[in-house]
């Protein structure tokens, strides 16, 4: 159909706009990293009196969200999904791209980024925060939501909650400069981590229990790249001393085994009461079959954090491995049980 674009996945509005207002009145439901962005396009054939326009939309993740203009970029290389050879003997006219939106939810500051392009013509950009008010867009913001979509693409790319239809897919990071800007924003924004969540079985987010940290770990160790990540932490490190087990894990993922044990060493003397960097230590232990030894560091761990999930959910995996089944299950059942919402509403 000349309508409908050749290799893009999409679904067509009822009423134009449907999904623009749908997205506005669902803001204040998003929960941590958010949902995919979200693409809607009107297609017209023509300026004539007898013109029709359509509106329709998909989701999208791994586009460059770093300014209005990368963005507007996307929304007009979508130009080139339309058949503009709808055939000799067809009835209907060639549809063209008339106006896009693309929206970015900000993770960090919980609002939405908009840029709508009108083809040809202008790029506009703004923000909408959660009551559905507009508002400038600041090189903070677009930061933020830049830095707020790698991870989304990061996270999400093989996360079967997020087999969407009408989900296009892209390469996130697809050059060495990319992703050098993906760790200077990484850099900018680590401490504010801990406002995007973390995995469900962690209760309270923290600097290194977040979903900023899960994605460095995820991203260079998918590659087997360590190096990056510890080049990272280590100049973290010196801001916030449990940043230490980050560092000590990439060195683990790097097989630099001893100066991982050294920097837990000196860590621990430092911050004793920080339990990922105790759960570092059971992790190691446990690789090396040192059991006995990983359960008593896993009895400090929730002693350090009683609250927390993981660190009853670790100690019950100490357990397994000693055989001890008893003290596994009264262990599993003394784990703190929480409803959280989802990270994608």
């Amino acid at each position: 159909m000349g309508d409908a674009f050749q290799s893009q996945p999409e679904f067509f509005e009822v009423e134009l706009g449907e999904s623009l207002l749908s997205r506005t009145e669902t803001l204040a439901s998003f929960r941590e990293l958010g949902p995919p962005d979200l693409v809607h396009v009107i297609k017209s054939t023509g300026s004539s009196a007898r013109a029709r326009d359509i509106g329709s939309y998909h989701y999208v993740s791994g586009v460059d969200a770093s300014s209005s203009a990368a963005l507007a970029a996307y929304i007009n290389s979508l130009t080139y999904e339309l058949d503009q050879n709808p055939g000799f003997f067809s009835s209907k006219a060639a549809y063209k791209l008339k106006s896009g939106a693309y929206c970015c939810f900000n993770a960090f500051s919980r609002v939405d980024v908009r840029v709508e392009v009108r083809i040809p013509g202008s790029v506009d950009a703004y923000v909408v925060d959660l009551r559905g008010e507009r508002h400038e867009t600041t090189p903070e913001i677009w930061q933020e939501v830049y830095l707020s979509a790698l991870l989304r693409a990061i996270l999400y790319a093989d996360d079967a909650n997020y087999r969407l239809a009408g989900y296009r897919k892209l390469d996130p990071i697809s050059s060495p400069d990319a992703e050098h800007r993906f760790l200077q924003a990484a850099e900018n924004l680590f401490f504010k981590g801990w406002q995007l969540g973390s995995d469900p079985e962690i209760q309270v987010a923290t600097v290194v229990s977040n979903h900023l940290t899960a994605a460095i770990l995820k991203y260079f160790g998918d590659a087997s790249r360590y190096e990056q990540a510890v080049n990272l932490f280590e100049k973290l490190w010196a801001r916030e001393p449990e940043v230490a087990a980050l560092v000590a894990r990439s060195y683990i993922g790097m097989n630099q085994e001893i100066k991982a044990v050294q920097v837990m060493h000196s860590a621990i003397r430092e911050t004793p009461q920080s339990y990922a960097l105790l759960h570092a230590q059971v992790d190691f232990l446990r690789a090396k079959g040192k059991f006995e030894w990983a359960a008593k560091v896993a009895k400090q761990a929730v002693n350090c954090a009683p609250s927390e999930f993981v660190t009853w959910a670790k100690l019950t995996e100490c357990y397994i491995d000693l055989e001890q089944w008893e003290s596994a299950l009264y262990t599993l059942n003394s784990c703190p049980m929480r409803m959280r919402c989802s990270a994608a509403s």
